[in-house]
């Protein structure tokens, strides 16, 4: 009967690897959080923790955000013709026509995650991404696919989070020029009042602490203009989140089933269990 299955019924599937490296250093736990919530999960992690980008990965591409793109997104395959939906494609090579859209989608979406394997290097933050299909050029343009549609959601969420740190900015810096014109004014105004300070300890300690107030306005105020600047770069700077540094490639051959493997368990448990009935017979006699 195993054998049989091998034969008749097991879908062959070709697994598609590539190799890739995470770019940039902003890997802070606050930014960290902000992109798994943008992919619908959540991280219970404190504000003193620390998390690499490629632990997150995983996540990113199994999450149901970028699975739906994947599903919406036109493949080829000799099996199923050219510029087909891979929902569409999916559907047909597991018989989903049966169920209604929703509840369709749904299982694709699931077949399609169990066809993806992403894990880390334990010693380096490389990523190996192993991505299983029923053709050897479809894992490979599948797997291609998800390191593109990650990177973009990734890119996304990214300027989307640079803008609203440059808007959030923008207001602090309004509020901060206000606040240092008020305590330079305060400054001058005691001064105007007060023009033999020297001579009273208790005016020289209240002008201290205008003009401390003063300097620390100042720098609050030349602080967020640096970063309001550097947010500006950022917002229009583009770059890949991730380095491939081995593409994935159309594998020469399948890794399931494996017909010689499952051939000889076939072999050795049919062996087993004729000995085994032999054995109960010659008792019964």
């Amino acid at each position: 009967m195993a054998a049989l299955y091998v034969f008749l019924l097991a879908q062959p599937v070709y697994i598609a690897t590539a190799k890739l490296v995470p770019t940039g250093d902003d890997n802070s736990i606050s930014n960290i959080q902000g992109l798994a919530s943008q992919f619908g999960f959540a991280l219970p992690l404190q504000s003193g923790s620390s998390i690499a980008f490629a632990d997150i990965y995983p996540e990113i591409v199994k999450s149901r955000k970028l699975t739906g793109i994947l599903l919406d997104r036109k493949f080829n395959t000799k099996k199923y013709g050219q510029n087909q939906t891979l929902l569409a494609i999916l559907t047909r090579q597991n018989r989903l026509e049966k169920y209604g859209a929703d509840e369709r989608f749904k299982r694709a979406s699931k077949i399609l995650q169990d066809d993806i394997n992403v894990s880390k290097a334990r010693l380096t933050s490389i990523i190996t991404l192993e991505v299983g299909a029923f053709e050897p050029d479809l894992s490979a343009t599948l797997a291609t696919a998800i390191i593109t549609e990650s990177d973009k959601l990734q890119r996304q969420f990214k300027t989307h989070q640079v803008t609203e740190k440059r808007s959030f900015i923008e207001g602090r810096i309004k509020d901060g020029k206000a606040e240092l014109e008020g305590a330079q004014e305060e400054l001058k105004e005691f001064r105007e009042r007060n023009r033999q300070v020297q001579y009273s300890p208790g005016l020289m300690l209240e002008e201290e602490r205008f003009t401390t107030e003063t300097e620390v306005q100042k720098g609050i105020f030349i602080t967020l203009k640096q970063q309001y600047e550097l947010a500006k770069i950022e917002e229009v700077e583009e770059g890949t989140t991730v380095q491939v540094l081995d593409e994935p490639v159309a594998p020469y051959k399948k890794s399931s089933p494996k017909i010689l493997l499952s051939l000889f368990l076939a072999l050795f448990i049919g062996l087993g269990l004729a000995i085994f009935v032999s054995l109960g017979m010659e008792g019964f006699e």
